[in-house]
């Protein structure tokens, strides 16, 4: 009798298989979400890097007296009629930006595509700021 009396230390079959399900249950929802986000995060990162180029155009210009045309051709940044290409992105500028050789710039806006999310590159005259936002959905 006191073999049945003792008390067993583990879990069952069932409480390791309702707790499996329930991690698998929270697993379904979550990944998805995280992945989504990820996506957004690297599409970000892509049009921030075409940012830090076109900024860097901007400095160029006023540190070296360099002027530069910015614009683009089947969905490529052209910088004075050169192909620059960023993996993944789709780049259109819509008016002809110029960065001067006094650092001064013209108005304009770049857009930026990367997977399924649309940014856009404000560049504001005449000191060249730029302004990176997503593009509002207009329906």
């Amino acid at each position: 009798m006191r073999g049945l009396l003792k008390r067993q230390n583990g879990f069952t079959l069932l409480e390791l298989v309702t707790v499996t399900v329930l991690i698998a249950l929270m697993l379904s929802v979550a990944l998805p979400v995280s992945y989504d986000m990820f996506s957004r995060y690297k599409a970000a990162l892509r049009a921030q890097e075409v940012m830090l180029y076109v900024s860097g155009l901007h400095r160029e210009s006023f540190l070296y007296s360099e002027e530069h045309l910015l614009d683009s051709r089947n969905s490529t940044l052209m910088v004075n009629g050169k192909d620059i290409s960023f993996d993944g992105v789709l780049i259109s500028v819509e008016e002809p930006i110029f960065f001067y050789r006094t650092g001064a710039t013209s108005n304009g806006v770049i857009r930026i595509v990367s997977g399924s999310e649309r940014y856009l590159l404000n560049v504001t005259a005449p000191f060249g700021a730029l302004k990176l936002e997503p593009e509002e959905e207009r329906g």
